[in-house]
């Protein structure tokens, strides 16, 4: 009578869990849902979620969301398990796209505020960079 397990299957997160706490902490899932008007599959807080996740880790081009998603747990970093198929350049290019119309500053707010809200930051004084670097 042998014994026989299932297959294990380990992903290296590193810090990323982290990450995805605070994110769930601020609501910026719900902020971005709340902003970002959509019909897509998959709303838009996990695929912003999916790419700041991206961004954290080393930053690969958008277009290897798909591939960065196939070897990482998306059910432990996004809350839900989401097939690396949901993040492939033409639903991230839509989304992108929906954040520039909606106002990236609109959706910033709301998450700021958010942040604000659940973690009380002194506000006695605040900075505020206005500059950019357009490439």
């Amino acid at each position: 009578m042998g014994l026989v397990l299932p297959p294990i299957e380990a992903y290296q997160v590193q810090h990323l869990p982290i990450v995805k706490a605070y994110a769930d902490k601020i609501g910026l899932g719900e902020a971005s849902n709340a902003v970002v008007p959509t019909e897509m599959a998959v709303d838009p807080g996990t695929l912003v979620l999916g790419m700041l996740l991206d961004t954290l880790s080393g930053r690969s081009p958008l277009y290897r969301l798909e591939e960065f998603f196939t070897y990482q747990d998306t059910a432990l970093l996004l809350g839900k398990a989401v097939a690396p198929e949901a993040f492939q350049d033409d639903t991230v290019g839509r989304i992108v796209d929906r954040l520039y119309d909606t106002g990236t500053m609109k959706v910033f707010t709301a998450c700021a505020v958010r942040a604000d809200r659940v973690c009380g930051f002194d506000k006695r004084s605040v900075h505020f960079d206005t500059t950019s670097i357009m490439v």
